[in-house]
């Protein structure tokens, strides 16, 4: 039996709305067959029209106002976050949504750093050293502390109290693109949570982590569960939903020069310029107009966009290329930060795709 697809959406709060909007966009997600929401962790974003709530006090709320879909953070990192904070904050989480949470981590981006005066140097080094710390923190007790002096973190004789067993810990998403965060993916990580591929780039690093994970002794078959984090856009129209979703699209590609440079070396990136500028508004223009010169077709080819029979066929490539689990932020014609005007589109996409899928694959 093939194993079954998941899917999920990023949810979020826009300026001016009530928190109960976000509770209310879950449920309408679980009841439409979608297997986990996705909070972002940001403390600022750039535009007036976002919120950046915490997304484990939100993420804690939405879990219980929800049944059964998980509830993931997108990612967080280990800079903002120290890991012990971070330790107790996910498991908190966990407890509350009973075992329905999943944490995503990268290195975090000097957007949401250089500003408040937190570290950017040695990502690598301090995201290593954070996850270690991590899973050493989840599996002290009281009767077991941990003591350990790092680069970045010192602990003597600390311990958790969270009440959770390893067999209950969450699940660690890797956001990785570059060659030791791909390996270190296949070390450590339960799942792999990119942005920005085309199926075939997907497929090149996918089978990176898989070599890391078989030297590591990681010999399941889903040692790292394969997940795509993307923006997407469904309609009956393929000219509506291209449209819809090829401005994000190309602002993505924009943003991460790593995989611009994988998934077309030939396209010239003036690389993070916007980090040498401290005001995060000014940043996002940048950003922007590097992204008018990232082509057309380059950007849709990394995304999943159409009619419902265009989203099956991309789903499928990347399905082939081993993808099990599509994260998905919507992109109404109003913009990222549309708020309802999500859901429709969301329940386009599960009774046309999803429904495709459960009855293929089931």
């Amino acid at each position: 039996m093939k194993t079954r697809l998941r899917f999920g959406s990023r949810i979020h709060t826009r300026f001016g709305e009530k928190f109960d909007a976000l509770v209310h966009r879950a449920r309408f997600l679980e009841e439409n067959g979608f297997d986990i929401v996705l909070l972002d962790d940001h403390l600022l974003y750039g535009t007036v029209s976002a919120v950046a709530l915490d997304p484990f006090a939100a993420g804690a709320a939405v879990a219980y106002g929800t049944k059964k879909i998980k509830v993931g953070v997108a990612v967080t990192d280990l800079v903002r976050r120290h890991p012990a904070i971070l330790a107790q904050s996910s498991s908190t989480v966990t407890v509350i949504a009973n075992g329905r949470f999943v944490l995503g981590l990268g290195s975090g981006d000097m957007m949401n750093q250089a500003p408040f005066g937190l570290p950017t140097d040695h990502r690598f080094d301090r995201f290593r050293e954070g996850v270690k710390l991590l899973k050493m923190l989840w599996s002290s007790s009281i009767d077991n502390p941990v003591s350990y002096k790092g680069k970045f973190h010192d602990l003597t004789n600390a311990y958790l109290q969270t009440g959770l067993t390893k067999e209950a810990w969450p699940p660690l998403y890797f956001a990785s693109f570059g060659e030791r965060m791909l390996r270190f993916t296949g070390e450590e990580a339960d799942g792999w949570i990119p942005h920005c591929h085309t199926p075939e780039t997907y497929g090149k690093d996918l089978a990176k982590i898989n070599y890391s994970s078989e030297r590591a002794g990681r010999l399941s078959d889903q040692a790292v569960q394969p997940s795509y984090y993307t923006v997407a856009s469904i309609a009956t129209s393929r000219d509506k939903a291209d449209a819809d979703v090829v401005g994000p699209a190309k602002f993505f590609l924009a943003l991460i020069p790593e995989a611009l440079r994988k998934i077309d070396p030939s396209i010239q990136h003036p690389g993070r310029i916007w980090e040498k500028n401290p005001d995060p508004r000014a940043q996002r223009e940048m950003i922007r107009k590097i992204a008018t010169t990232i082509p057309r077709e380059t950007a849709l080819n990394t995304v999943i966009h159409g009619t419902p029979s265009d989203c099956i066929e991309q789903v499928s490539s990347y399905a082939k290329e081993g993808c099990r689990e599509f994260l998905l932020t919507f992109t109404p014609s109003s913009g990222l930060w549309s708020g309802d005007e999500m859901l429709p589109i969301a329940k386009l996409f599960s009774e046309k795709v999803i429904r495709y899928f459960q009855e293929e694959y089931d």
